[in-house]
């Protein structure tokens, strides 16, 4: 019987040390969950900013001012969108000061960033914005038509197969005063 009571002491010992260390796992838990939940509501608010602050640049509204012509030219539904790269490939002391974002035109499938955007994370501001260059096909066409530059047709007219032979001497038939 003594045996049993000895016995059972230890067990209920071990069982209140175990208890006790499981205790301190779950507060080191939710002391992480806490932490990372913060950086997540951190991020979310730099993304949210970023958004907030694309939305209201100048370059921004020029682009949906394009919206009607860009609708009425290629019969497509047209849309301008912000934009911001989520992907976190980069260094960790980069990634944690700046994000990068794209004011993108999307006409019917076609998708165009338009601009790049960088924001940086500690001055909570945009730093600087850049076009790209790219525009979709239908601005192209538009811009070619207000400059004058016409596209040269690349469709060869029926029997005309050897448009390399046009350097050789072609027979004339006009008399010269030679053949007279």
């Amino acid at each position: 019987m003594k045996n049993k009571i000895v016995l059972l002491l230890l067990l209920s010992f071990n069982i209140t040390s175990y208890a006790q260390t499981d205790k301190d796992d779950r507060k080191q838990d939710i002391r992480d969950n806490a932490q990372e939940r913060k950086t997540i509501t951190k991020e979310k608010v730099d993304y949210n900013l970023f958004h907030r602050q694309i939305i209201a640049l100048k370059e921004y509204a020029d682009e949906r001012k394009k919206i009607p012509a860009l609708q009425k030219a290629s019969k497509m539904p047209v849309k301008i969108v912000s934009t911001i790269d989520s992907v976190d490939d980069v260094l960790d002391n980069d990634k944690n000061k700046t994000l990068t974002g794209y004011i993108t035109e999307n006409v019917g499938d076609n998708s165009v960033n338009v601009y790049e955007i960088t924001y940086d994370r500690s001055l909570k501001k945009i730093v600087s914005v850049k076009a790209t260059g790219e525009t979709s096909d239908v601005e192209q066409d538009e811009s070619d038509k207000k400059t004058g530059v016409k596209k040269t047709n690349a469709k060869k007219k029926k029997g005309d197969d050897d448009d390399e032979d046009t350097d050789e001497d072609t027979p004339s038939k006009k008399k010269t005063k030679d053949e007279d």
